[in-house]
């Protein structure tokens, strides 16, 4: 999702955001106070530009998001950044702990994609710090080819670069990308701007009592508040087994404020990645900006891999294949 003058390539955002390590299969876990990071596998329109962007979507969310897996099951392509991180010293506060992720639907502005949803333990002990969540942030983003990422803490509104009001709509039992999906698109119906219009969106996360999956953050778009309680609350009113938070002593549906972070890179601007890798605490070594690129490089050629056998019509022979490789 892209807020206060962030490029607007419809690939690159999702909406918000959090991070792991060792497996791609560990669950996010509930904790008392968290950030999330978001970052989308699909590639910047600035990066492959719009005729591979729309072959890329025009395959529809289950199979984006089936790649979306195996890109971190068989190419460990979110694992290997944050290990290269570590292994250069450029983090030093994230472990399996206290950080991890999972594919999830992230939607904006009428689209909606797989993300890289990451939930980060920002406070106690065993706390991730906010300079690494930010060095997160920015390597995944460049690696992935984003013109922006996101990261946010929904328990505190003056964490990171400022703060914006949001909602939460959680389903009873588990939801699927396909169905945060569906209820985007039905969000639209009743209120087109709060579907499509600048920002609007949602990501999909575990929230407060539900370690499921099955609920849908939505940052406040650009509208006014009363106009996003509204809308939201009437697709939660009409949709059955789901709930809106928060609400007030009255019970009267409202929202509640989060810090918010929106890195970002203009590809146009600075084609090797500047933005982002000016934002990786201190000044990064040439190592690890080699090691970076060489990941960065390694993602450009699974969009081309999957670009090729969508224009060959084997898309979906590619995307089961148990042979399934990582090109690069």
């Amino acid at each position: 999702m892209q807020i206060n003058g962030r490029s607007k390539s419809r690939s690159t955002i999702p909406l918000f955001a959090a991070i792991v390590l060792l497996a791609a299969t560990l669950l996010a876990q509930p904790v008392s106070a968290v950030t999330y990071v978001s970052v989308e596998p699909i590639p910047s329109e600035d990066v492959v530009g719009p005729t591979d962007l729309a072959k890329i979507l025009g395959i529809g969310y289950p199979k984006l998001e089936l790649w979306s897996r195996q890109l971190v099951n068989e190419c460990h392509v979110v694992q290997n950044v944050i290990k290269v991180l570590s292994a250069n010293g450029a983090i030093s506060t994230v472990n399996f702990r206290n950080t991890s992720f999972r594919v999830a639907a992230g939607g904006f502005e009428g689209v909606t994609n797989p993300t890289y949803v990451f939930t980060i333990e920002d406070s106690g002990r065993n706390n991730v710090s906010a300079a690494d969540v930010g060095v997160i942030s920015n390597a995944l983003g460049y690696v992935l080819n984003q013109g922006g990422t996101t990261h946010f803490s929904p328990d505190n509104p003056n964490a990171y670069d400022f703060p914006l009001d949001y909602a939460v709509v959680t389903f009873k039992e588990r939801l699927t990308g396909e169905e945060a999906k569906e209820f985007f698109d039905y969000l639209g119906t009743i209120d087109p701007a709060l579907w499509n219009a600048n920002f609007a969106g949602f990501t999909q996360i575990d929230f407060l009592d539900s370690p499921k999956n099955n609920s849908m953050l939505f940052l406040q778009p650009d509208v006014p508040q009363a106009q996003f309680v509204a809308g939201l609350f009437k697709a939660v009113l009409t949709t059955r087994q789901t709930k809106y938070f928060p609400l007030d002593p009255n019970r009267k549906p409202t929202t509640a404020t989060a810090g918010v972070s929106l890195p970002f890179n203009d590809w146009l601007a600075f084609p090797d990645g500047d933005g982002d890798l000016g934002n990786l605490g201190g000044q990064p070594s040439q190592r690890l900006l080699h090691e970076l690129a060489a990941l960065r490089q390694r993602r450009l050629c699974a969009v081309t891999a999957l670009v090729n056998a969508i224009e060959k019509g084997k898309v979906g022979k590619y995307l089961n294949d148990r042979n399934f490789k990582c090109p690069g």
